[in-house]
């Protein structure tokens, strides 16, 4: 229990609410997409029951959550392979065809970012924090992050590595409050349509257990 909110594993029940806060918190993504929170939400909420099984959430007293993080320790595949088909979600629909271009426009250089600064094999690797908006600032992320922290100890990852966006300087501040610094700046070949040119990796030193 952290203050106003508790930690926990997340179950397949939660894509719901986990994407209803990854649409609100990624206001970057909305731009770049040209979506609404409702779309972008919808949109990733499957690629959300594909990961539970590597995502914590932070719930509050009404039972509503207010945060995720998404990570994998070393070893360990982020999306869990099973015999059910992946629910695909249908980009044009949500999108109208003419904007299909922002896709790859948005997340060709995250993806090149990655690429270029990948884990390595005694890291562990965080690939979404999210808040909901009104729950910032209150030490949820902190929680979060200090939760997968202490269970990639466990695993015997000797560090976090994560990205995100060079100009993203509030989130910045949030990780090197925590401990993260940047290892390395990854310039994109070209601006996104949110304006994002460069991404930073951001890294943590783990104590062995």
């Amino acid at each position: 229990m952290f203050g106003q909110v508790y930690l926990r594993q997340a179950y397949p029940a939660d894509s719901n609410g986990m994407a209803t806060v990854f649409g609100l918190a990624f206001d970057d993504y909305r731009r770049g997409l040209g979506v609404d929170a409702v779309t972008l939400g919808t949109m990733w909420q499957p690629s959300f029951t594909a990961r539970v099984g590597v995502s914590t959430v932070a719930v509050s007293a009404v039972g509503d959550v207010v945060g995720f993080i998404i990570s994998a320790a070393p070893g360990v595949e982020e999306f869990q392979r099973d015999r059910r088909p992946r629910e695909r979600p249908k980009f044009p629909e949500m999108m109208g065809w003419r904007n299909m271009w922002r896709l790859p426009a948005t997340f060709g250089p995250m993806g090149l970012a990655f690429a270029r600064r990948r884990t390595r094999p005694d890291e562990g690797y965080v690939s979404m924090l999210a808040v909901r908006p009104d729950w910032q600032g209150k030490g949820v992320a902190r929680s979060l992050l200090l939760a997968v922290e202490g269970a990639m100890v466990r695993a015997g990852a000797r560090g976090v590595l994560l990205h995100t966006a060079a100009r993203n300087e509030a989130a910045q501040r949030a990780y090197r409050r925590t401990g993260y610094r940047v290892v390395r700046t990854l310039r994109s070949p070209w601006t996104d349509p949110a304006g994002i040119n460069a991404y930073v990796a951001m890294r943590k030193d783990l104590d062995a257990p």
